[in-house]
């Protein structure tokens, strides 16, 4: 697996109670899209902090417990600086990852690759594929400063899938972006990306995410309530009743459908037929 925790348990500086409480799981294999999943507060954008080794080293606070990340330790300097390059983190917020030294969307992409000291033929050769693959070519000249939030989350998605992660860490990657290209970074990017690395997601868009996903975790006041096959986790009573499920599986909660909940139109129709 490409990210292990042991018994993880992080604290935020100053915070009474935990972000995580003694989460073990094992996720992101190369081909994998695990979602995690969970209501504010949750756990799930800390989970992937730790994972990525911002938390405690950017954030700060106190962890507990064991984590490997990719068989480093991202909590150590050289636990971090082995993996440059190999994960690839995404926040929701995307102008918080502008280089700041940028002029052009095709500047700030090459801006990773360039500081893992590539090629120029490499890094031309990867930005290219990776705007072409975000369908950004057309913004190549912009500068980034000047792009609408749903065009530079897409630009900040490129330049991380510019330098071939073996691991991608994405919170909220749609939040930014319209239903359209919603609908295709879940239907067609992150199947693509999961073909040469693991991808884990935190979101709470369910709806999309539950037909890219291979695994599902919800979590709950830090700790982990289910995890497993989408299908399985999804259909839960204690999943449902949290809301952190289809929106089909809460109407049919409200319309006294029995467990397990279907997650579709399709499969509701079929229950309500039978």
């Amino acid at each position: 697996m490409s990210v292990t925790l042991r018994g993880v348990t992080f604290r935020y500086p100053g915070a009474t109670d935990p972000s995580l409480e003694s989460v073990t799981l094992q996720l992101g294999r190369r081909g994998e899209i695990a979602a995690v999943t969970g209501a504010l507060g949750a756990g799930t954008s800390t989970l992937l902090l730790v994972a990525g080794g911002l938390a405690p080293h950017v954030t700060g606070g106190v962890l507990e417990g064991s984590v490997r990340t990719l068989g480093e330790d991202p909590t150590t300097e050289a636990g971090r600086t082995a993996l440059a390059g190999r994960v690839g983190t995404l926040l929701p917020a995307p102008r918080t990852q502008l280089s700041g030294m940028s002029f052009t969307v095709w500047e700030e992409v090459a801006f990773g690759p360039a500081n893992l000291g590539w090629t120029r033929e490499r890094i031309s050769e990867r930005v290219d594929a990776a705007l072409t693959l975000f369908d950004l070519m057309p913004l190549v000249d912009r500068d980034p400063q000047t792009l609408s939030g749903g065009e530079l989350q897409l630009v900040m998605f490129a330049a991380v899938s510019a330098m071939e992660p073996s691991l991608y860490l994405l919170d909220e990657p749609a939040q930014e972006l319209d239903s359209t290209h919603a609908d295709r970074l879940y239907s067609e990017l992150l199947p693509t990306l999961a073909e040469r690395a693991g991808v884990v997601i935190a979101t709470n868009d369910v709806d999309r995410v539950f037909h890219a996903a291979t695994r599902m975790v919800v979590m709950d006041r830090g700790g982990v309530l289910a995890e497993g096959d989408p299908e399985t986790v999804l259909a839960r009573k204690d999943v449902v009743e949290r809301g952190q499920s289809t929106t089909i599986a809460h109407i049919a909660r409200l319309a006294g459908i029995g467990t397990p909940y279907p997650l579709t139109v399709t499969s509701a129709v079929g229950r309500v037929g039978s």
